[in-house]
């Protein structure tokens, strides 16, 4: 089964929005499982739209295979929203009013206490031959229109929260009914720090192939690289063997550089490992202005394992490496785990057109003192949210040396 997914609307293409509907869809999809070919946003614009349906129906062509669409957005009642017209117009249909969707938008503003404008009728309107697809979270209704062969094209409104409701309630159990029950489709995700991208891609270069089971991808995010792993079998206990067999080998492979196979993240996998060693931790920071404490507290229950926070003015300082040193070893007085940063400087070498900037950092555990330079690039809040990750990053590994 291939899919492709068109967001539309002018918030997209102009940037004042960030279209997270093409992730949430595919993501969701992914699992069915089905092959994601293609992420299109275009304006509200009919030529553009009917452009977007054809290069998406092209797309996902295939013979015996059924093809589907996704649309989200342009189903509101104003002059610019074209999406049900443009579908209508590109498969030769007309655009007939549903009588029990209109019903249903008017019970929804009779119980909100308002009366409904005339505009909002047209949102009962869909392509002939289409079923409805009811909005149990807002006024606009989707529809599903299968086309002749196997193409099969849902659209939805662009309210993410909307959509969702459609995904799950109505697109993705009739896209299990096409994909059939033969096939089990499990997900995971190892996420590594500390690893460029690059080196990651060559060690791990055998899994990565096209054409192999489980499919796996990577996905970086600052100093993270997420590797998702999306695996198929005729039963779920197929897809997990073959997903466990994968894991397995990718911490063979990548080491302490793993901090998780269970989709945590950095704060959590930090505060999963102080509680499970009885561990405390306090922060005493310079140039991260407060972030280090600020994502050692992210996770709930956090009173258990953080003990203070301290943000200084320290940007005067000379010697960075002895100021980092001396703020670790104050702050391990009050916690089992004393953590010091120094300001952010701007070494000698870094040039104009490639700045990066460095931070001495210092970790002290039960009285055991260790020293880092960490080095980030970009500019100064890049840098900052680099650098506070990096540091929870030393506070794991000098813990797991325990």
């Amino acid at each position: 089964m291939k899919a492709a997914i068109l967001t539309i609307g002018d918030e997209l293409t102009c940037g004042y929005q960030l279209d997270t509907n093409s992730q949430f869809i595919a993501q969701r999809l992914a699992m069915l499982p089905a092959d994601v070919v293609l992420h299109m946003s275009v304006g509200d614009d009919l030529h553009a739209i009917h452009t977007a349906l054809h290069v998406a129906t092209h797309m996902t062509e295939a013979d015996g295979e059924p093809a589907v669409v996704v649309i989200a957005g342009g189903l509101g009642p104003t002059e610019d929203d074209l999406t049900r017209r443009a579908v209508a117009t590109h498969f030769g249909l007309a655009l007939v009013e549903e009588a029990e969707a209109l019903a249903r938008i008017k019970e929804r503003f009779a119980h909100l206490g308002r009366e409904m404008p005339e505009s909002n009728c047209i949102q009962a309107q869909v392509p002939a031959g289409s079923r409805i697809i009811h909005n149990s979270r807002g006024t606009a209704a989707g529809f599903y229109l299968p086309v002749q062969g196997n193409m099969h094209v849902f659209v939805t409104p662009g309210v993410p929260y909307e959509m969702k409701g459609m995904l799950d309630e109505f697109i993705l159990p009739r896209l299990r009914e096409l994909a059939g029950t033969g096939a089990f489709t499990q997900r995971a995700f190892v996420k590594v720090y500390g690893l460029p991208e690059p080196e990651i891609n060559e060690r791990i270069r055998s899994l990565l192939a096209r054409d192999r089971n489980p499919l796996l991808g990577l996905l970086p995010n600052m100093g993270t690289i997420t590797v998702e792993l999306v695996a198929s079998g005729d039963a779920p206990e197929a897809a997990e063997a073959l997903i466990a067999a994968d894991v397995a080998a990718l911490r063979a492979e990548l080491g302490q550089h793993v901090i998780s196979d269970d989709g945590r993240d950095l704060p959590q996998v930090v505060a999963d490992l102080l509680v499970a060693r009885g561990l405390t931790v306090a922060v005493a920071e310079v140039g991260t202005g407060g972030l280090v404490a600020a994502r050692l507290t992210e996770p709930e229950g956090s009173e258990r394992w953080f003990r203070e926070g301290s943000v200084l003015d320290g940007d005067s300082a000379s010697d960075t490496e002895t100021l980092a040193r001396t703020l670790a070893a104050r702050q391990a007085t009050v916690a089992d785990v004393g953590v010091g940063m120094g300001p952010i400087i701007a070494p000698e070498d870094s040039a104009a057109d490639n700045p990066y900037a460095a931070v001495d950092v210092a970790v002290n555990v039960q009285g055991q003192e260790t020293h880092h330079r960490l080095r980030a690039s970009g500019d100064r809040d890049r840098a900052r949210r680099w650098v506070a990750d990096g540091v929870l990053d030393l506070v794991r590994l000098r813990v797991l040396e325990l």
